[in-house]
């Protein structure tokens, strides 16, 4: 849908010109503001011991916020943000239950899994490319703003290398898969070719 959206280049203008599809600049107050996640709910039904358990629980493991310009405000507030952030989080019992026993499985069960998964992950990449090759070529306004979503995309990630990364500070990895995969195939065309290499 956004795709079909972008290949309107007034429309793809005015999605670029919006107000969520930036961050906001360094230092302004809505960079600085600190964005709390709303804490869980109770389940319903559940006993005063239980209750009194779970709120334990929160005390111990709060929830921490974030800042308006860091790599989760990128990719929960911004438009290119919420479409590279979908993807197959290993951590999501989905996933992980397709390699339970792994052990006791056949390496062609695995690797038949594994390629499932890349095929998926490959088709929605592959989609993503698609938006933003529309968003190129919409003109030099959408061009210019998809450059600076880009580079704040790099500064606000600059932690993303630790070998213990602050998640309130940079986006997941799954976004950060997808934004190097767009970005390797939006250099497809110059790619292995030295005379257009040169040009740029």
């Amino acid at each position: 849908a956004f795709t079909s959206l972008a290949s309107h280049k007034g429309a793809a203008q005015a999605l670029t010109l919006s107000s969520s599809f930036l961050l906001p600049a360094i230092a302004t107050p809505a960079a600085l503001r600190s964005i709390a996640p709303p804490p869980p709910t109770l389940p319903a039904g559940a006993s005063t011991h239980e209750q009194r358990f779970l709120r334990m629980m929160q005390a111990m493991n709060p929830h921490r916020g974030y800042l308006g310009r860091s790599g989760p405000a990128l990719e929960k507030h911004t438009v290119l943000g919420l479409v590279l952030r979908l993807g197959i989080p290993p951590e999501h019992p989905s996933v992980s239950q397709g390699f339970s026993n792994a052990a006791t499985r056949t390496v062609n069960d695995v690797s038949s899994t594994t390629e499932g998964l890349r095929r998926q992950l490959g088709v929605y990449q592959e989609a993503i490319h698609a938006f933003w090759k529309a968003i190129l070529r919409s003109g030099s306004i959408g061009r210019e703003k998809l450059m600076a979503w880009v580079g704040d995309a790099l500064l606000v990630n600059s932690g993303a290398t630790a070998m213990r990364t602050d998640k309130s500070k940079v986006c997941h990895p799954q976004t950060l898969l997808n934004l190097c995969a767009v970005l390797l195939k939006l250099c497809d065309p110059f790619l292995g070719q030295e005379g257009k290499i040169r040009l740029i």
